[in-house]
């Protein structure tokens, strides 16, 4: 179990450089879906957005890497 937990931390930091294609992936996508009160958001406060994805990844890897840490010593 431990091992799935340590290879969704890594997934998570390798996604932090990424974090600005994610978040205009999400402009496309939500233009597709012609939400363009969200596109208008999204671009407004788009390096707001890119480190608040930072950080969730961030924190998602931190708890996973600790949560597979203490499967392993136990």
């Amino acid at each position: 179990m431990y091992t799935v937990l340590f290879a969704l931390a890594i997934l998570a930091l390798i996604l932090i450089p990424l974090a600005p294609k994610l978040v205009r992936l999400r402009i496309r996508f939500l233009r597709w879906l012609h939400w363009n009160w969200a596109v208008n958001l999204l671009e407004k406060y788009f390096d707001g957005w890119v480190l608040f994805v930072r950080i969730i990844l961030l924190v998602i890897a931190a708890v996973l890497l600790y949560a597979g840490w203490e499967d392993l010593r136990v």
